[in-house]
């Protein structure tokens, strides 16, 4: 009846244990890109349409004292952008909008979500998004800059 007991006994276990292993080792914020670590000035980007959620921005990564916030966007060493999916802006008489017009995004945002994302500005590569609970331009559970700050703090843990 027990035909496998090397399998399940031995081997089986020991596989699961090495993958564990392989994630806990992926999901630790020793990957964040050098970009990431070495900038000190940000553009706040708000593609929301909510002004409300610029100014939290803003005001929680001024409290944090990690970046600069910078009004010209050619100063700054990263893009700190706040997208809700809607992306609504105007267009002049005559003109209709084009697929060069609506660049492609990271994937979509979930409705009464936020997703703010570190953007080089030169490349436009994402170094790191994530998603944060909003409703009608206003935060919901914590802070607006909570994951982000997560993030650098795990990295920091594991430089000791």
């Amino acid at each position: 009846m027990r035909r496998y007991p090397l399998l399940l006994g031995g081997i089986f276990p020991f596989a699961i244990v090495i993958w564990l292993a392989v994630l806990s080792a992926d999901a630790k914020s020793g990957d964040l890109p050098q970009k990431l670590l070495s900038a000190h000035t940000v553009y706040i980007e708000n593609e929301t349409g909510f002004a409300d959620l610029g100014s939290v921005a803003i005001l929680e990564i001024q409290k944090w004292n990690r970046f600069e916030v910078v009004e010209d966007r050619e100063k700054a060493d990263l893009i700190f952008r706040l997208d809700n999916g809607a992306h609504v802006r105007e267009l002049p008489e005559g003109q209709f909008p084009s697929a060069a017009d609506n660049p492609p995004v990271e994937g979509a945002v979930p409705n009464g979500y936020t997703r703010l994302a570190l953007v080089d500005p030169k490349s436009g590569q994402v170094l790191w998004s994530g998603l944060h609970k909003t409703e009608s331009g206003k935060v919901k559970r914590g802070h607006l800059l909570d994951s982000l700050r997560d993030v650098f703090r795990e990295y920091d843990r594991g430089k000791r």
